[in-house]
Formats: structure tokens, sequence, C-alpha cells
């Protein structure tokens, strides 16, 4: 009794027909018992390419080649664009950051001389009042209504 058993195997195979493996199991009757005798034969079968598959695939790896050459080609475009435009933003934050320590300093000058005001304001202000107190004694009251006009024309 002989029997014949085909197994696939996996693995690359350009498209074509899988690779068998064949079994033959044998028994063989000796007399009052019988032996049982297993062995396993493995053959190859390579598959059979035409030139017309081959130049198939090759067509269509090429076509599936140049999709993915055009699509890495448009990313690569756009990362490029984007570099542009992070560059072009990276110099005006620069810029932009200069400008407001430029503005920061001109600040702090302008509260230094608006402090430098205020005092020479103060001054002149306990000044005025010492000298409102000394026409004050000196001249009267005539003078000093005069005085209190133009205190309120000048502030």
């Amino acid at each position: 009794m002989s029997t014949t058993n085909t197994t696939a195997t996996r693995g690359f195979t350009l498209n074509l027909k899988p690779l068998t493996s064949t079994e033959i199991n044998s028994t063989v009757q000796v007399g009052f018992t019988s032996i049982l005798f297993t062995f396993t034969v493995n053959t190859i079968i390579t598959p059979v390419m035409t030139y017309g598959q081959l130049d198939g695939l090759a067509n269509k790896w090429s076509l599936e080649l140049e999709d993915q050459e055009k699509h890495f080609l448009h990313q690569a475009t756009q990362i490029n664009a984007w570099d542009h435009t992070l560059i072009e933003n990276g110099e005006k934050i620069t810029a932009l950051h200069g400008e407001v320590e430029k503005v920061k300093l001109d600040q702090k000058r302008l509260e230094q001389e608006l402090d430098f005001i205020l005092s020479q304001q103060e001054e002149l202000e306990d000044l005025f009042t010492l000298l409102e107190e000394f026409v004050k004694d000196q001249s009267g009251s005539i003078y000093l209504q005069h005085l209190d006009e133009e205190h309120e024309r000048t502030y």
C-alpha cells in the first residue's frame, strides 16, 4: 500500500506556484508481522516563470516605484517649504526679540526721565510754595490773587 501527501511551504515565491514536499508511507508485509517503514522524500519543484510573467512583475514594480518616488518628492517638497517657513519665522522671532529688548530699554529710560521730571516738579512745587508764602507776607492779598490765577493757568 502506498500513499502520497503534498504539503505547501511558505516563502518568497514571486507570485508563483508554491514549493511542494512529497511524503511516501509504505507498509511491507513479512510473515506474520507487519513492519511499517516510513520515509520522507523532499522534492523541490522549481517554479517556472515565463519571460512574460517576469516582464509583467518588472513593469508592476517599476510603476509602484514611480508612484512611491512621486509621493516621496511631493513630501520632500512640502517639508522643504515648511523648513523654509520655519527659518523665516525664526528670523522674524529673532528680529522681534531684538525690537522688544530695545523697547524695554527705551521704556526704562523713559521711566527714569519721568522720575527725574517728577522730582523736579516736586522741587518746583516746594519752591513755589515757599515763594507764595514769601510773597504773601510781602505784598498782601491782591498780588496773591494774581498769583493764584497764574498758578491755575500753569497747572
